[in-house]
Parts: C-alpha cells; sequence; structure tokens
C-alpha cells in the first residue's frame, strides 16, 4: 500500500479522490485544499487548509508519505512538483504540468536526477476505444493516415471559476486532442491555423468555439472542432487511411453525460499505471518532450488566432534547433546519412545530366508552391514563399540585384522532383536525396553534421578508402572536386553552368547556388583542409548569403503579385532566355 496526499477537490480533484479511495493499493493520508470539505471527506483522511504553510511543510516532510497528487489550478503545479520531489516524493499531477517551457524541463529532469516517477495525467491515453484505436493505427489496419478529424465538447457549461483559472481553450480542452493525435500518430503537427467566432474578443482565449487545423510532418491533416456548449459530453474522432477508416461517433444527446462519466473508467486505469510506475520502475506513459510538445503546440494556436493567419510551429529555440524535431525531419536525415554514398552519388549525376526538359523560370518557381521542405525545421510554407522572403531581404539591405536573384531562385533545384521519386528519395514524400544539409562523401563523414550518431549508418563506412579525414582526396584540392551529398544545390548548379542555359550570373553566385546546404563547410567551418584559394575567396559571399536563407524564414507572406515583375526584370537582365533546360 502506498501512502498518498491529495492537493485539490475541484473537478479532477474528485475523481481522484474517489478513485483513491476505492483503490486497494493506496491510502489517502492527506487531502490539502483550500474550502472546508470536511462534511464530503472520509474521516480517515487528514485535512488540511492550502494556506497552513507549516502543516503543509509536514506533509511534505513525512517520510511515511510516497507520493503527492496534485489537481490544483495550474499555476500552483511546478511549485508542488518541486516540493515533492525535492522530499523524494512521486509526483501525480493533472495536465498541464505548467505553461512554462523551463519550469517543464526543471521538473523532469529533477525527477530524473532523484529516480522518482513524475506522473502527467492525460487521461485520453488510457481509454479502451483510443488505446484500440492506437493499436489498429500501429498495426497498419488502414494504411497511411492521411487524414483525421477530431470533436470534443464541454458539458454542462463551465462554472466561470473554473474559466478564470483554466488557461483558456487551448491549454484545457484542446491540449487533450493534441496529445493522443501526436500519440495515435507517433509524429507531431508542423504548422496550424485556428478559427474562432469574429465577434469573440478574449484576451484570456476562453472562446466557446474554435476550429484548429494541423498538418502534421509525414502529411497528416488533421481538424480538431472544440466548443463549450453542448448538450451532453462529446468526444468523437475518426481516422482516414490509405486502405480503411476508423470511425468513433458514439453521442447520444439525451445522456447528459460529463467527461467524469466518459472517462470514467480511463481515470482508474491512469491512477492504476501510476501505481505501476512506483512499484516496478518504470517509465511513466507521457513523457517530458510530450508535455514540451503539447504547450508549443497550444501556444501556437493562440498566436495563430492573434495574428489570424497559419503558423509554423517551432519545437526549438531560434533556427535550425534540431534537439525536438518532428519524425519526417529526424528520418529524412536518417535514411539520407545512411544511403548517400559515392556510388549513390555518381548515379544521381548521371541520372540528372541530361537536362531535356523546357520549363519557364517563372512556372518553375510556382511549381515549387505545392512542395514543401519535409526536413526544414524552421518553416511550413511552400518553397516559393521562402524564396521570395531570402530575396526581398536581400534586396532591403541594399545588396547587388545578382544576390537578390540568386535568394530568388538558390532552392530550384529542388524541381528535380518532376524527375524523381520517393524510392530515390528525390519525390514529394521523400526528400532525402533532394533537400537538408549536404556533406562530403568518400571521406571520413564530419562529426559537425546534423545528428552525427547517423554517421555509423552511412554504407561506405565498410570502405576503409572513404574512412580516413582526406579519404578519396587530397589536401587543398578545392570543393569544386569533391563530391558532395546529392541534392538540389549541386542540381541547380548543373543546370545554371549548362551551355542549355546561358546566363550572367557571377561566381559568387553560382557558388552560393552549390554550397548553400553545406552548413558542417560555412556553419561549423569543417573541410577547411579541403579548401582552394577559390574556396578562400568565396567563403565570405557564401556567409553572407546563409544569413539571408536562413534569417528571413518566417509565416508572414508577402504578394507574389507585387513582387513578379522586379524578379521577372532580374531574371531577364541575368539570363538569355527566361526559361531553363532541367
Amino acid at each position: 500500500m502506498l501512502n498518498v496526499a491529495l492537493f485539490g477537490y475541484g473537478r479532477a480533484g474528485k475523481i481522484h479522490y474517489k478513485n483513491i479511495m476505492e483503490s486497494p493499493n493506496l491510502i489517502l493520508k492527506y487531502l490539502i485544499e483550500i474550502q472546508d470539505i470536511s462534511k464530503e471527506i472520509d474521516d480517515s483522511v487528514n485535512l488540511i487548509n492550502y494556506n497552513d504553510k507549516t502543516l503543509i511543510n509536514n506533509v511534505f516532510s513525512d517520510k511515511k508519505l510516497d507520493a503527492i497528487i496534485i489537481t490544483t489550478p495550474t499555476k500552483n503545479h511546478c511549485e508542488l512538483i518541486m516540493l515533492a520531489l525535492e522530499n523524494n516524493k512521486h509526483v501525480f499531477v493533472e495536465k498541464p504540468i505548467t505553461e512554462n517551457k523551463e519550469e517543464i524541463v526543471t521538473c523532469f529532469d529533477l525527477a530524473e536526477n532523484k529516480n522518482l516517477v513524475l506522473f502527467v495525467g492525460y487521461n485520453r491515453r488510457y481509454d479502451k476505444t483510443i488505446q484500440n484505436i492506437k493499436e489498429r493505427i500501429f498495426n497498419n489496419e488502414i494504411g497511411t493516415v492521411n487524414y483525421a478529424l477530431t470533436i470534443s465538447r464541454d458539458y454542462p457549461y463551465p462554472q466561470e471559476s473554473f474559466l478564470k483559472i483554466s488557461g483558456g481553450l487551448f491549454h484545457d480542452c484542446a491540449t487533450h486532442d493534441i496529445d493522443y493525435m501526436n500519440w495515435i500518430l507517433n509524429d507531431k503537427p508542423i504548422s496550424v491555423y485556428v478559427s474562432v467566432p469574429d465577434n469573440n474578443d478574449n484576451t484570456d482565449f476562453n472562446y466557446e468555439h474554435a476550429t484548429i487545423n494541423l498538418k502534421y510532418s509525414c502529411g497528416t491533416m488533421v481538424v480538431m472542432n472544440l466548443s463549450r456548449i453542448s448538450s451532453s459530453y462529446d468526444q468523437r474522432c475518426e481516422f482516414y487511411g490509405s486502405s480503411g477508416e476508423i470511425i468513433n461517433n458514439e453521442f447520444n444527446q439525451d445522456m447528459k453525460l460529463s467527461f467524469p462519466d466518459r472517462y470514467k473508467n480511463a481515470f482508474k486505469t491512469e491512477l492504476l499505471n501510476f501505481v505501476n510506475c512506483i512499484k516496478t520502475s518504470s517509465p511513466a506513459l507521457v513523457k517530458k518532450e510530450d508535455c514540451l510538445n503539447n504547450l508549443i503546440i497550444a501556444n501556437a494556436c493562440e498566436e495563430s488566432v492573434k495574428k489570424n493567419k497559419k503558423i509554423t510551429i517551432k519545437y526549438g529555440d531560434g533556427y535550425r534547433n534540431y534537439n525536438n524535431v518532428s519524425k519526417n525531419v529526424y528520418e529524412n536525415y536518417l535514411i539520407a546519412r545512411t544511403y548517400q554514398t559515392v556510388n549513390f552519388v555518381n548515379t544521381m549525376h548521371k541520372k540528372y545530366s541530361n537536362l531535356d526538359t523546357k520549363m519557364e523560370i517563372w512556372d518553375i518557381l510556382e511549381d515549387l508552391n505545392d512542395l514543401v521542405d519535409v526536413s526544414d525545421p524552421d518553416v511550413s510554407h511552400p518553397n516559393l514563399y521562402h524564396a521570395i522572403q531570402t530575396a526581398e531581404s536581400i534586396k532591403k539591405d541594399g545588396l547587388p540585384d545578382w544576390m537578390q536573384l540568386i535568394g530568388l531562385i538558390h532552392d530550384l533545384g529542388k524541381i528535380m522532383y518532376l524527375k524523381g521519386d520517393d524510392k530515390t528519395g528525390t519525390g514529394k514524400k521523400k526528400q532525402w536525396a533532394m533537400v537538408g544539409d549536404t556533406f562530403i562523401v568518400g571521406c571520413k563523414l564530419s562529426d559537425n553534421l546534423i545528428f552525427p550518431e547517423f554517421n555509423e549508418k552511412n554504407l561506405d563506412t565498410i570502405n576503409e578508402k572513404y574512412n580516413s579525414k582526406y579519404g578519396m582526396y587530397e589536401k587543398g584540392c578545392g570543393l569544386d572536386n569533391v563530391l558532395c551529398s546529392w541534392g538540389h544545390d549541386e542540381y541547380l548548379y548543373k543546370i545554371l553552368t549548362s551551355s542549355k542555359n546561358p546566363n550572367t550570373i557571377p561566381e559568387e553566385g553560382l557558388y552560393m547556388t552549390r554550397f548553400h546546404s553545406l552548413y558542417a563547410y560555412h556553419d561549423k567551418k569543417d573541410y577547411f583542409y579541403f579548401q582552394s584559394e577559390k574556396d578562400k575567396k568565396m567563403f565570405y559571399w557564401l556567409k553572407k548569403f546563409n544569413s539571408y536563407d536562413l534569417y528571413s524564414k518566417c509565416d508572414d507572406i508577402i504578394d507574389l503579385n507585387e513582387s513578379k515583375q522586379y524578379y521577372m526584370n532580374l531574371i531577364k537582365k541575368y539570363f538569355t532566355n527566361t526559361y531553363l533546360y532541367i
């Protein structure tokens, strides 16, 4: 039997109180609440007023107490969690753990250091219906999930006192759907757009209705419908796959259920799971990354409302943060590092050497409007928007017009997908040989690459010829004479230097297009031992361009019609024709 203390006797607290009292595994030693609820609880439970700090300190210092269960308002969670962990108590806390990223990390890190369980209550994960859906999707019963829909409507309408401390519709309600959707899909969204009623001006985000549109990294489109108003508690979901569908549309408007009724068994299972985690020293189902992601996504929902636009969801701080990327980004780099070999790169050079398709340059740019770079953690908008943003940033700073042109066309090589396929990583869905950081093959792979742990997966590691510092090259041979992993940089360089596509772009511009994805070189300053005099001269321009390629990324959409004529004039100035052979 485990001795526990329950903090809070509100909506969730009453559920947990009942389940604790009925549990054969738990003894409720203390209940801490700000109101006098002595007539509502068993005489065996010590009722302590939340404002009596001396008695609360005695609770935490009680060596016979094993765990703390927290159902207070979110603002109190972090302090209580830290006190419990510092006093060597396991913790169960209702979601969200806190609305601060740093506090989430601090709490989980302390729990890990003390070898204690920090269990976060996202009860949907313990619902049999949702668990069954996850299992069926995991077993590929309906193939690739292309689209999903959730409906979450509350009943009865929450009291005003609760709404004031709820954290708003997205952190209170939507976070449940977000959490179990991420869990079922084993993925997380890269962008969000939220619609709310026009006549609601809620600075606390307590909207009565909202529609959340999420795009996941592997392509799944998800729509979440939320409402505070319903005739009965309403929880439905639908999943549509490439070979089937799963529909949970159980709803009876006459039942007058609330969430304690709908998730009665889930709450019990959740509490039992907490006990098992303590007794078996097994990890909790909800992890630190889940809590961080749920918070980031809910914050992005609020940002979308405030700005009334689609928002790229950034899971790290700053640009090019790969510590908590989406599944698609991770897999893109893993596969690229595995299969980008000397033989593969030579094969791709040969395959794409025959530039036999004629296409207008602006048509290429517009075609790329249908392509999103799956390797980029910083943007989820189509490629054309990033191209215009880069060019406009360069133009704004008064840099040469040829550099503005390079900003516009630097990703044109992604048009290779028209000739490519997913099997070779040059398609619309699988892009591992088209986008992402490039690296030099034929020599020891750099430890400065993104996800350096993937280096050992590379198929060339079995060839001794390619595993020394210089590999098949010589010191100072020049980057023109090394093989980079195949991608849109090399393909565009091939296009621009072909006699079929005459132009007067300066050498500096061509160099930018060829090596702008070689981050280990221009960002980490690796591979300098291959530098020629030309490379040393060009390095300044490559770094200069990189600052605009990277820091121009944003969700602001520039009017293409206003920009088109200016850039068409640049195209005509530097290209003999307005079309390219690709």
